[in-house]
């Protein structure tokens, strides 16, 4: 890699309520945090700001309930010369203001999920018949006034009930019992195959010798979370009890994971099956890597590890925590990716 002579620079730009704000805000920056989430959860961003005016928490800038933010970090001379970058974080509304002193500091809390609206409030009782996962993800974003991304096979439902759950709650929940990660982003609900995106193409390497400081990595095996396969045991319309079985390609089958459950058919049952064997084995080899900030850290990338032995491999980007409080640094949550399921 050559060396980088010129100034290396971070910044990040805003804009607030659609007006540029990057120079009212970073003149009071003390540091900002931006969280990146697969799925699962909600992205975020704080920013913690001076408050010695006290103009955070007098008139104009007091924070209204319908604001919003859109973020980017942008990056100047990184890795090497002319190594200029920025990468769009999303669009935030405002949901925290925590005020301070002394000395006087706010840190302004953003949330990417539709706060204004039923989205993450409101418990429905629904029953969804003859129907599809898209349907049904659709009828929810139309709910919350956010467009629907969906990058998917459209798997049939013949029946299923949203029993006390929220539309969050219960989109995560569906999307999770088909091998579906769901994240909410700039307004859009998007959902997509994990699978696919574990098979795709490596976005950059990673390497031991990539990592300096103290505290810099953790592994974690979990032999319990490794099995050879997955059998499913669920109740067709008749009442018939119906087993599904599969056995990953290459093992014994010694060590299965059982599941009980219902599905609407035994193609269903398949589906269902490998999403709950893929998730058990996601969890079997997870790491956690702290590193120079850098905007290519994303969630749902895919990476290639090296210089770790046995923990070698492809990881898919759970979470990435991308601050700045003197330094940037990105904290990467990770798993070894699954692509042995047929």
């Amino acid at each position: 890699m050559v060396r980088n002579t010129n100034s290396r620079r971070s910044k990040i730009v805003l804009k607030y309520n659609e007006k540029n704000a990057t120079e009212v805000i970073t003149d009071d920056m003390a540091g900002f945090t931006w969280t990146d989430c697969a799925s699962g959860e909600a992205d975020t961003i704080s920013l913690s700001l001076n408050n010695k005016s006290l103009k955070w928490i007098k008139g104009g800038w007091f924070p209204q309930s319908m604001d919003f933010i859109k973020m980017n970090i942008s990056v100047s001379h990184w890795r090497y010369q002319s190594d200029n970058r920025t990468v769009y974080c999303g669009k935030f509304a405002v949901d925290t203001l925590d005020a301070s002193g002394f000395p006087n500091t706010v840190d302004i809390q953003g949330i990417s999920i539709p706060i204004h609206t039923s989205f993450n409030v409101t418990m429905r009782n629904k029953t969804y018949k003859k129907t599809s996962i898209r349907s049904i993800l659709s009828e929810i974003a139309s709910r919350a006034d956010i467009k629907l991304v969906f990058s998917a096979d459209n798997h049939k439902i013949s029946e299923i009930s949203q029993d006390g759950k929220t539309d969050m709650d219960f989109a995560f929940s569906l999307c999770g019992d088909y091998d579906l990660g769901m994240k909410v982003y700039n307004g859009k609900l998007v959902v997509y195959d994990q699978t696919v995106y574990e098979k795709r193409k490596k976005s950059f390497a990673l390497d031991i010798s990539d990592l300096g400081e103290s505290d810099a990595y953790r592994f974690s095996r979990r032999v319990s979370q490794v099995y050879d396969g997955v059998r499913l045991q669920y109740e067709n319309k008749d009442g018939k009890k119906i087993t599904y079985r599969y056995v990953v390609p290459g093992k014994k089958g010694k060590r299965i994971l059982f599941i009980s459950t219902s599905a609407d058919s035994h193609a269903d049952a398949e589906r269902i099956a490998k999403a709950k064997l893929a998730e058990n084995l996601r969890q079997s080899i997870t790491a956690t890597f702290k590193v120079m900030g850098d905007p290519k850290y994303q969630a749902c990338k895919v990476f290639e590890l090296t210089g770790f032995g046995k923990f070698n491999g492809r990881y898919f980007i759970d979470k990435a925590v991308h601050s700045k409080s003197g330094a940037y640094r990105t904290t990467i949550q990770c798993h070894r990716c699954v692509t042995n399921i047929k």
